[in-house]
């Protein structure tokens, strides 16, 4: 039968897979990954689009009744039924200002949700059809549709947005993508091969992205392969995703979609950590968040998968008029309330240069104000409600809603995103930039504090600086310009292969995050794992001589066959993604690569560690990556003395010093203290097995790089050919 005729067809029957054949489809930049990005099928969201939904919109605003979200207060929704009967208190803005009414739900009615979500059984797996054809309702701008600018209305009232069109444009592209990965998902646990746990997943929405992170790709990409969800209210701007919440519940019936698979929890949060603590263990988290609520939720739950912020970074090496406008825009953008704002610049300057530059940043005084200017940077007029001191920044004369600092050296450890207020550091070493002993400095300094995005702007038709930098970091998001044509932090387009993620820095990364997300990607896929019965059958059918000599060894003797079956699935997906390695994204904005790449080529060592009775099963799939890819110079083994068998074993695949180090417990510790490598992983065994693409992402790194010039050949000679790019052994 065809697989995708019976997929299509909203059925989805469980077949035990009836041949060996090794399913890496949907997994980050492997070759049908990549097909995801063909531009048909994929709308333009033109011109005409966007002047459409930006017209719409400001009447929307101009049309509100700001009595509206009181008369019509915040509630817990539950099967399609208003919960009422709790407290009812104010909602605020991002801006601190009061603008509607939320009902707090009972604790008896927290126990409804509670028990809902432990009960309740999704009526289909298969919801595809019915999530997409009400999608395209939710973002048909040039029909009849009035929820386009219903949703850009209500994010531009609720969290000050200024540009929300931008945000629907993108995300209706996106969409596309991501409605293929997932279908490709589905295709394999058609197979047998995955199975997606479909406990229900609790959403922690972000403001200033929420109709493309939180209901799309968070909300509809769940629901459409049965994945119920359980929205969660913010203690600050709520008031947009409740309604999106509410739109949701009345479109459902009209698509036949069952209204359990969608729940609003208008709680505070000691009863949402009720809820969490009786969630199913099994149920994944989606936030996008600070690090701290990160490693809260974490460390609280397993399957939290968390994006978090960080200090996004533009370099120049020289300060020119462009380079002034573009540190300008990237640091205002959104009045600082974009994920990838600029936080800090490298650049020689003067302090006068940098008063100059912020002289005359934009002034708007509503939402409604930007829409119609088309601006997008714009300084609200009062940003001085929310806007805080920090000690050791000074305060523009002309514009005291901007703080800056200027230092010779790199930010101290504590720099702090400083959300919805304009913050620039300033280094100004007093030298050139680059000179390798700063590059080297400057990139230690990215791969620790790990900011979202970084821009490097050189000299025309010199791409050295930018590539020395990006080779020696972890970035998944890196911009090349120029001083003339510099890029900015917050430009990335993740439908165009633009791969975008919000990554804490590697030693942080499993605290705060079970995987790392990427984006596009498929997201119940962060919720699944490997059929247990398709990775024996795998393992006990693998002939292993193909591979090279030592991972050939490697696999021979290991002893299980579900370990083996999973060390196949991860050759199969490494030899595929790698044969063409980066890929070219398919935008015509600007020139990008992605790809899989080693991990910093900065002296950095990835050590995994032996304990006395980790035996090499458990110890195989930690290594295997380095032993099929050109991440293995970067490897080392570290084994307790007492390990006999393991380090037999290791021999006899022709491990020998450096690579392998026979140390106790505390004397690795003391040397990875002193050393800092990038991995420190542990040989343990597995309790599951989650699909590769996501625990390959746990080690080796992730990500684009691109050049702010469209159909730039000198770009792709200059970085297609980098040592970074992950690349198989022989």
């Amino acid at each position: 039968f065809s697989c995708r005729a019976v997929i299509e067809d909203g059925r989805l029957p469980f077949t035990k897979m009836a041949n060996s054949h090794v399913y890496t489809q949907h997994h980050f930049a492997s070759t049908q990954y990549a097909s995801a990005f063909d531009r048909n099928g994929i709308p333009e969201a033109a011109a005409d689009y966007c002047q459409k939904l930006r017209v719409d919109t400001i009447a929307y605003l101009h049309n509100f009744d700001p009595a509206s979200w009181s008369n019509s207060p915040v509630m817990t929704l539950l099967n399609g039924n208003s919960l009422s009967g709790g407290t009812l208190e104010d909602t605020i803005d991002s801006f601190n200002q009061k603008n509607g009414k939320i009902m707090q739900a009972t604790p008896y009615q927290v126990d409804a949700v509670i028990e809902h979500m432990s009960t309740y059984v999704p009526p289909k797996r298969d919801y595809r059809r019915e999530v997409r054809a009400m999608e395209a309702e939710i973002f048909d701008v040039h029909g009849d549709s009035s929820w386009p600018s219903f949703l850009v209305g209500n994010q531009a009232l609720d969290f000050k947005k200024q540009d929300g069109v931008t945000e629907v444009e993108e995300s209706v592209q996106a969409n596309v993508v991501e409605q293929r990965l997932n279908s490709m998902l589905l295709e394999d646990e058609l197979a047998g091969a995955i199975r997606i746990l479909r406990e229900p997943a609790y959403v922690g929405c972000v403001s200033n992205f929420s109709n493309f992170l939180d209901l799309c790709r968070k909300s509809l990409r769940n629901l459409e392969l049965g994945v119920p969800i359980v929205v969660l209210s913010r203690s600050n701007t709520t008031q947009h995703m409740y309604r999106w919440t509410q739109m949701l519940i009345r479109l459902m019936p009209k698509y036949a979609i069952d209204l359990g698979m969608v729940t609003y929890l208008a709680a505070p949060l000691d009863q949402q950590m009720r809820v969490f603590k009786s969630a199913s263990p099994n149920s994944p988290m989606y936030f996008t968040c600070s690090r701290e609520v990160a490693r809260a939720l974490r460390s609280g739950h397993g399957p939290a998968m968390t994006s978090t912020g960080g200090p996004n970074t533009l370099v120049a090496t020289r300060w020119t008029q462009a380079v002034s406008e573009a540190i300008k825009l990237s640091a205002t953008i959104e009045n600082s309330g974009q994920c990838t704002a600029l936080r800090h610049a490298v650049v020689n300057c003067s302090e006068e240069e940098v008063a100059k530059m912020l002289h005359d940043v934009a002034v708007v005084d509503s939402p409604e104000d930007a829409l119609s200017r088309g601006e997008f940077a714009g300084l609200m007029s009062n940003a001085n409600e929310i806007f805080q001191h920090v000690n050791g920044y000074q305060t523009h004369p002309d514009t005291p809603n901007v703080a800056y600092r200027i230092t010779s050296s790199l930010p101290p450890d504590d720099i702090n995103e400083q959300w919805r207020n304009v913050y620039i550091d300033v280094t100004s070493p007093a030298g050139d930039v680059t000179r390798p002993c700063f590059v080297e400095d400057l990139s230690s300094w990215l791969v620790k504090h790990q900011p979202i995005a970084v821009a490097v702007n050189g000299e025309a038709g010199d791409f050295s600086f930018a590539r020395r930098i990006w080779e020696q970091t972890g970035q998944v998001v890196f911009t090349v310009g120029t001083v003339d044509q510099p890029g900015l932090t917050c430009q990335a387009r993740p439908q165009d292969g633009e791969i975008f993620g919000e990554f804490p820095p590697r030693p942080d990364l499993t605290k705060l995050t079970k995987f790392p997300v990427v984006v596009p990607s498929p997201t119940p896929a962060y919720n699944s794992m490997y059929e247990l019965e398709y990775l024996i059958d795998l393992g006990r059918r693998w002939d292993t001589a193909a591979l090279n000599p030592q991972a050939a060894c490697i696999a021979s003797a290991v002893g299980s066959d579900l370990v083996r079956g999973f060390l196949r699935v991860m050759n199969a997906y490494l030899s595929d993604a790698c044969a063409v390695n980066p890929k070219r994204g398919e935008g015509t904005v600007r020139t990008s690569l992605y790809g899989l790449q080693t991990t910093p080529r900065n002296g950095q060592l990835n050590y995994v560690r032996c304990a006395p009775h980790a035996t090499l099963d458990e110890l195989a799939p930690q290594l295997f990556p380095f032993l099929l890819t050109s991440a293995y110079e970067q490897l080392c083994v570290s084994l307790d003395p007492s390990n006999t068998t393991l380090i037999a074993a290791l021999n006899a695949a022709g491990f020998e010093e450096p690579k392998i180090v026979l140390e106790s417990c505390a004397d690795f510790d003391a040397r990875v203290a002193d050393e800092r490598p990038y991995n420190i992983l542990h040989a343990h065994e597995m309790e599951e097995f989650p699909p590769v693409g996501h625990f390959i992402s746990l080690i080796v790194c992730v990500g684009h790089v691109k050049s702010v010039v469209p159909h730039d050949e000198a770009f792709i000679r200059a970085f297609s050919q980098s040592p970074k790019w992950l690349r198989m052994r022989i």
